[in-house]
């Protein structure tokens, strides 16, 4: 590996279709904090968060078989100390008969941050129009921050280029959108005490659609489930696609028993409703907020209950709170 891409400004390695390392540059090595011989020859997941080992495993290797690169694809590596959310690029190359994988990974700590830092003054600049005259002077230097914050993180966006928030082949928010509103309710529902659930669902068998009918009827199967879903949830609800064939539902002020109710009757108009493109059928994982749950462990119970949806014979729904105790 020459100097230039060694000591790059953004982490580069390369690993075989299996996800094990062959090799790693200075700058990944310092961001995790080891030394080349923890990572290299070990397989790619041992640098991840257990929630972005799933995700990875479960979007990674697909998309690469398809398409031969994966963009910007959100995911969290961990070094000793800490947790760093970064944007993984990846491509397959062919190199003297040897497939190869090429990844980027982009680190996104610094511009979490900093969105989550906005967010955090956005709100105490409504907290303070509640206040009395004497705050007056307060709010004015908080907003000059916000705007000052507006401006800059504008700036960042146009850097980045990473501040859509509409998924672009079905008009539904994107995972980015769905994580700012995560941390909202979050936030609410520990002032307020209020419930809310998320629903994950995935298309079932939606490999088999692709193989079987091509790529632009998946698409078309994917759009007109999204339109599916608006319809039979309300303007409160949001709809997100998570990536792939997998969506989500965020239930503002939604208890468990709610959202179960709601989950079945979106799965059973999913599966009886007429279709233009093809008849599909989906499996839901229902999660409900509990006291200490995080954004992380709010996404895995609902994809641990999606599991179980599909590994009990799919078109079906699961309660996070109801599946047995491991």
């Amino acid at each position: 590996m020459n100097d230039q891409l060694n000591y790059a400004p953004c982490g580069y390695l390369t690993m075989t279709k299996q996800g094990i390392v062959t090799s790693i540059n200075h700058t990944l090595l310092q961001m995790l904090n080891l030394e080349v011989e923890h990572v290299k020859g070990r397989h790619f997941n041992t640098i991840l968060t257990a929630p972005s080992r799933i995700y990875f495993q479960t979007y990674f290797p697909p998309l690469l078989t398809e398409y031969k690169k994966v963009n910007e694809m959100y995911i969290t590596i961990k070094s000793e100390n800490d947790k760093i959310p970064v944007l993984l690029n990846a491509v397959e190359r062919n190199i003297n008969n040897s497939i190869q994988i090429e990844c980027v990974l982009i680190p996104m700590q610094g511009r979490d941050e900093y969105e989550n830092e906005l967010i955090t003054d956005k709100r105490k600049t409504e907290k303070i129009l509640l206040e009395t005259d004497a705050a007056y002077m307060k709010l004015k230097e908080l907003m000059l921050q916000v705007e000052e914050k507006q401006e800059q993180l504008l700036e960042l966006n146009r850097q980045l280029q990473m501040l859509a928030t509409t998924d672009t082949l079905t008009g539904l928010k994107n995972r980015r959108f769905l994580q700012e509103k995560l941390l909202d309710l979050l936030n609410e529902t520990q002032i307020n005490d209020y419930p809310f659930s998320l629903l994950l669902l995935d298309v079932d068998h939606f490999k088999k659609v692709n193989d079987t009918y091509g790529h632009p009827t998946g698409d078309a199967v994917l759009q007109e489930l999204s339109m599916k879903l608006l319809q039979e949830t309300s303007d409160q609800d949001i709809v997100a696609r998570m990536g792939g064939e997998e969506f989500i539902i965020l239930l503002p002020h939604t208890d468990s028993q709610t959202a179960l109710l709601t989950a079945e009757r979106i799965r059973e108009f999913i599966a009886e409703s007429t279709w233009n493109s093809l008849q599909i059928t989906i499996s839901i994982g229902v999660t409900t907020y509990i006291h200490g749950d995080n954004l992380e462990s709010l996404l895995s119970n609902a994809d641990e209950a999606l599991y179980a949806s599909k590994k009990e014979g799919r078109n079906r729904v699961t309660v996070m709170n109801f599946l047995p105790v491991k």
